[in-house]
């Protein structure tokens, strides 16, 4: 799977996840009879409006080999975005900044030709593919890809405690910011694509608070949990510009982490 939120596509995001890594240990715990609700889809829909027009906070976990923590304040045009991925024995932690029209990364771990881990890169919007922009435009600024999954619900029905369970189709939810499918994932997650097993929370306001998606056992791998949470709406918080020293141009082949080919 890949992520296309700023440079959060860099050496496949998700590529844990499709390496036969166990996932995480918890699952959805919904009731195994939920009450029918004909308006969980108009109320699934509207979830994720509000990540358009105030600040918020979202975390993206699966088991020890996903972990991603991010700020996101499309209003001031600020976002931060740390994540950490472990594959076949390799790390990778990612940090990127955005701030207003400039976006800065810096990639430790995973050793890649023209990258130093003590620098920081400027990335020059207009090399990232269709699909991959970056900026703070409704679809540009979600880690969590969260707008994309909902678009791509099949059913959903509300439980008795007040969450929405259903299932999604990947092979709808196309590419691009947060949570990201290509055709090869697709392939390998088989049939089961079309079907993914996901468990919603909506606070009092309606608006998105967690997204638990079960994926299906993966081509020579095992099934794979992914848990998103969204938290701090309306909260301050402040990103640093780095020090103009340390600022450097990737390479030409760092924009293959934001879709090119």
């Amino acid at each position: 799977m890949r992520s296309g939120w700023k440079a959060a596509a860099a050496i496949g995001l998700f590529a844990a996840l499709l390496s036969g890594c166990s996932g995480d240990e918890k699952k959805p715990s919904a009731p195994v009879t939920p009450s029918a609700d004909s308006a969980a889809l108009t109320a699934l829909s509207h979830s994720a409006d509000h990540l358009d027009t105030t600040s918020f906070a979202v975390d993206v976990v699966s088991g020890k080999s996903l972990n991603i923590k991010a700020r996101m304040d499309s209003p001031k045009q600020l976002g931060e975005l740390v994540m950490n991925a472990a594959a076949k024995e390799q790390t990778l932690k990612m940090v990127t900044r955005l701030i207003g029209s400039d976006v800065f990364v810096r990639i430790e771990g995973v050793q890649l030709p023209g990258v130093d881990a003590r620098n920081w890169m400027k990335v020059d919007p207009s090399k990232i593919s269709s699909g991959f922009q970056v900026g703070f435009a409704p679809g540009q600024n979600d880690p969590g890809g969260s707008s994309r999954m909902i678009k791509a619900i099949n059913t959903a029905e509300a439980l008795p405690d007040g969450r929405y369970k259903g299932t999604i189709d990947l092979t709808k939810a196309g590419t691009g910011t947060g949570l990201s499918f290509s055709s090869a994932d697709i392939s390998g997650l088989g049939a089961g694509a079309s079907a993914v097993p996901f468990l919603a929370s909506l606070d009092q306001q309606g608006r998105l608070t967690s997204l638990q998606l079960d994926l299906p056992a993966v081509t020579n791998g095992k099934a794979a949990f992914i848990d998103v949470t969204y938290s701090a709406f309306g909260q301050a918080f402040k990103v640093d510009t780095p020090p103009p020293a340390a600022v450097v141009t990737p390479p030409d082949s760092i924009y293959q982490f934001f879709g090119a080919k």
